[in-house]
């Protein structure tokens, strides 16, 4: 046998083992696929039927009402009854500040002084002055008197008489003007002090002695003592509802009290375009300058809806809302969702409008945990009304 012979034998042997263990690589694969199946459909063969246990939720029936009340809150501050920014009429050196600030002062009492030691000389002088003036009137009085005695004796003439009545009345007019300014020299003394117009409390204190108060510079900032009293803003419509004297509820410092409409303003503030009711609050609030206070109001709307808890209602599409309604069958509780209309909120409930009949039941509490055409057991939750 030749080379060549030779090796296509050996050639022609490797092909059929290789063709061999291929088939048989082959029939071991289905096999096993055909075990498998085999064992799975063993694994998987229907038993006796069982069913997931049911979910239980809270459920609550729909009470109709015909409406509902809306508590609504408007913030004003409390202020004092009168407030005054107290300065000199006339500029000067502050010698004295009687008061310090948070001071309970009566009306009439004196609060602080300017300097006045330009003004004693200033007036002794004019006090001087009128009384050479008064000399003066006195020598003319008797000059005058002469001289009509005289021009009746025909010693004198008519003349010389006029020029004695006018010479005294000059000296009079001189006098009064004296007067005058020794009269404009005490009203400068007597404004050189700042007195209390009302009864009050010292509030800021913007002067300090021996500084230099300028004309109608603020040296004291006086609060009357009077009970404090509260501005608060409302809408127009609802200010038109109220009259002076009514009783409202008010909450300061988390207290509630019960005030009296003092007035109410007949203007619209420009930048709110509200009106403002001041209120007369209770000495038992004993409230502070600028705290806030809260006027508590209650509005009826009439409308027809039911209240749910926050946790009936499910999210729809588009901003739409929905509720879980169940309605009764052979099997059991079946829920059924319901489109419903969210009117009005109120912290953990809300106030709701939709196609539900009077009665009729809703899922309360955990909605999400079911779906719709789910059989649910019910148990009754407690309804906030």
């Amino acid at each position: 046998m030749t080379d060549r012979e030779k090796s296509g034998s050996r050639t022609a042997l490797r092909r059929g083992v290789t063709l061999t263990l291929t088939l048989a690589m082959i029939g071991g694969a289905g096999a096993a696929v055909l075990a498998g199946r085999v064992f799975l459909s063993a694994a998987t063969a229907p038993g006796p039927a069982s069913f997931a246990p049911r979910t239980a939720v809270g459920v609550m029936q729909v009470v109709l009402n015909e409406g509902y009340t809306v508590t609504r809150r408007f913030t004003g501050q409390v202020e004092a009854a009168a407030r005054t920014d107290l300065g000199f009429e006339f500029g000067g050196r502050v010698t004295e500040i009687l008061v310090e600030e948070g001071d309970l002062v009566p009306a009439g009492a004196i609060l602080a002084r300017l300097d006045t030691s330009a003004l004693i000389p200033e007036r002794a002088a004019l006090e001087a002055e009128l009384a050479a003036l008064a000399a003066d009137a006195e020598l003319a009085r008797l000059t005058l008197a002469r001289n009509d005695v005289l021009t009746a004796r025909g010693v004198r003439s008519v003349a010389a008489q006029d020029d004695a009545r006018l010479a005294l009345a000059r000296v009079e007019a001189g006098m009064a003007a004296t007067r005058a300014r020794i009269a404009g020299v005490d009203v400068r003394l007597d404004k050189s002090e700042l007195v209390a117009p009302f009864a009050a409390r010292i509030g800021a204190r913007l002067a300090d002695p021996g500084q230099t108060a300028a004309a109608g510079q603020t040296v004291l900032v006086l609060f009357d003592a009077a009970p404090a009293r509260a501005r608060v803003g409302l809408p127009p419509d609802l200010a038109a509802t109220l009259s002076p004297g009514d009783a409202v509820a008010v909450e300061i410092g988390g207290t509630a009290y019960s005030a009296t409409i003092r007035q109410i303003r007949p203007d619209l503030d420009p930048s709110t375009r509200s009106r403002s009711v001041v209120l007369a609050l209770p000495a038992a609030a004993a409230p502070v300058l600028g705290d806030t206070v809260a006027l508590i109001m209650e509005h009826s709307v009439a409308t027809t809806g039911f209240w749910a808890p926050l946790s009936a209602l499910r999210e729809g599409v588009r901003g739409s809302w929905s509720v879980m309604a169940l309605e009764a069958t052979a099997d059991g509780d079946r829920t059924l969702p319901a489109a419903v209309e969210v009117i009005h909120t109120e912290g953990a409930r809300v106030f709701l409008r939709g196609h539900l009949p009077p009665g009729g039941r809703i899922v309360a509490a955990a909605p999400d945990r079911v779906a719709p055409g789910q059989l649910v057991l019910t148990r009754f939750a407690a309804a906030r009304e």
